[in-house]
């Protein structure tokens, strides 16, 4: 486990200076890496497949739209919902993963062996939990319930998991490459920020406009 959470310090810490910086030319040099390493262990995963949908549509979507949507969200919204979003989604994957290591018995789907019941379940209330002092320290104001956004965040960190780690077995891939060590590939640690981030701008573009 220590193997997983120091590196995963480092790599938060990175990204966290690179947001922090009034310079917007940090975070795009970051997120352009991540756009590059993402389509790269994208391809490697899926380049038997004969599809164009697959190798061309899919990643656009899947990988360059999140992307641009997490440099919006700092440009329009202000860092600290991006911080918001940002550490959301890793208590909940980090949640998830040591909940699901203790306790965890129930598999949630045969598309992860490693995904559980207690561990979707716990992440789920940590998140809500988390939500509520999250947005408390981050100045984060928004016209949505804490702790339905606890669950939107949750289950859509969850969602991302499982679509990553449904094409990789899909192509019977474990990991989607080693850059990152103690982790695999990038992707397999930025999965359920690229969805997360995606419903998160949703919602921001959303506030002050619907009540949910």
């Amino acid at each position: 486990m220590a193997s997983r959470i120091i590196p995963g310090l480092i790599y938060g810490c990175i990204f966290y200076i690179c947001v922090l910086q009034k310079n917007i030319i940090f975070l795009n040099l970051l997120l352009s890496f991540f756009l590059i390493q993402l389509n790269i262990e994208f391809y490697n995963i899926t380049k038997k497949s004969q599809s164009i949908l697959l190798q061309i549509l899919i990643p656009i979507i899947y990988i360059g739209l999140p992307i641009l949507l997490i440099q919006h969200i700092k440009l329009h919204f202000g860092y600290n919902y991006l911080l918001f979003i940002v550490f959301m989604t890793w208590i909940n994957d980090v949640s998830a993963f040591i909940i699901g290591k203790t306790i965890g018995q129930q598999k949630i789907s045969h598309i992860s062996k490693n995904k559980t019941i207690e561990g979707f379940l716990g992440s789920l209330l940590v998140c809500v939990v988390c939500c509520y002092y999250m947005q408390k320290a981050l100045h984060i104001e928004l016209n949505i319930d804490t702790f339905f956004l606890g669950v939107l965040i949750s289950i859509s960190c969850n969602i991302g998991d499982l679509f990553e780690s449904k094409i990789k077995r899909k192509f019977n891939k474990k990991d989607s490459g080693k850059i990152m060590i103690g982790h695999g590939g990038m992707l397999d640690r930025l999965d359920s920020l690229l969805f997360s981030a995606t419903m998160f701008y949703i919602i921001l573009l959303l506030n002050g406009s619907y009540r949910l």
